[in-house]
């Protein structure tokens, strides 16, 4: 978690100082953020393809510096292909967010191409995802965002282990739609607890629009903190110690609890710091807490690359432990 915690800032440091004399984008945050996401799918890409095609090295560390090294490489190259096709400061989340949300529904709720070897399986799963997001962007309205917050229920789900246990008498897709239906139950219920304290605004006369910009800079760093931890958290310590809490179901939803405790004390840390570089300058002035998203987001990639990149006992993935241990 030490590690976790200074790549973060560094790799904020170090995307602030690039970005604000190289503009791929044209929006600073935007560039750092956007190369962040990209590296990290490529890091769940190459995960969901068995370490292909760096399973042949043995020694785990030169397979994870190899990987992180070319995830960043296809994910720096990507950000700036994509900006030479599109207006990414339109259209780079929904992007991002198709890419996340497919090969989360694909490979890690549905278990699509199943035992499919690669490089067959990553030749289908690369050219179902592009399709898919051209697709969904298309088909969602202007510009075409799928909304991220099912993104913190989800690493609730696959890290602690629970949706494993829950779906373990299941079939493929009857454990696909339970994990969607939890999924989207817990988003909704942040979504209300959050609209209780007015850090968001969402609407039934118009819930597309109010889900994809109803948010507050709070909602949105909070978001960030959470998927730097709710999955990096239970996986890296093994769920311990909510799997000593007995039933499981208890164990985990507790330990979810405990997980935004520290997201929450996540959140100040990380306005407290960006508070204290950039001052505002008046009331009004938001850069810091723009800072602060960006940030947390940086926590997104490494809570998530080192674990994966650098697989252990201790950190392997899917988790080496489980709730009947």
């Amino acid at each position: 978690m030490i590690a976790v915690i200074i790549a973060s800032v560094l790799n904020w440091w170090i995307g602030h100082l690039i970005f604000t004399r190289v503009s791929i984008c044209g929006a600073e945050w935007l560039d750092i953020v956007g190369t962040y996401l990209w590296a990290l799918w490529w890091v769940f890409a190459f995960v969901v393809w068995g370490y292909w095609p760096f399973n042949k090295i043995e020694n785990w560390w030169s397979r994870g510096i190899t990987m992180l090294s070319v995830s960043w490489i296809l994910g720096v190259l990507c950000w700036y292909l994509a900006s030479k096709l599109v207006d990414l400061q339109t259209y780079g989340f929904p992007i991002l967010a198709g890419l996340f949300f497919w090969i989360v529904v694909t490979d890690f709720s549905f278990h699509l191409w199943g035992e499919t070897p690669a490089p067959k399986k990553a030749v289908l799963d690369l050219l179902l995802w592009y399709s898919l997001v051209i697709t969904t962007m298309i088909v969602l309205p202007k510009p075409g965002l799928m909304p991220a917050w099912w993104f913190v229920p989800t690493q609730w789900l696959l890290g602690s282990g629970i949706i494993a246990y829950w779906s373990k008498n299941m079939k493929g897709y009857e454990g696909g739609i339970a994990f969607w239906v939890i999924n989207m139950a817990v988003v909704f219920l942040a979504i209300g607890i959050a609209s209780l304290f007015g850090q968001f605004n969402f609407s039934l006369d118009a819930p597309y629009t109010s889900l994809i910009s109803g948010y507050s800079l709070y909602f949105l760093i909070w978001f960030g903190a959470g998927c730097s931890f709710n999955w990096s958290v239970f996986v890296i310590f093994e769920g311990w110690p909510w799997r000593k809490i007995k039933p499981p179901t208890l164990g985990a939803i507790i330990g979810f609890i405990g997980v935004i405790i520290i997201q929450i004390i996540a959140v100040l840390i990380s306005i407290a710091i960006t508070k204290h570089i950039w001052p505002p300058a008046n009331p009004k002035d938001t850069y810091y807490l723009i800072q602060a998203f960006v940030l947390a987001y940086a926590g997104v990639h490494w809570g998530f690359a080192i674990p994966l990149s650098f697989p252990s006992k201790r950190t392997g993935f899917p988790p080496s432990w489980s709730w009947e241990d």
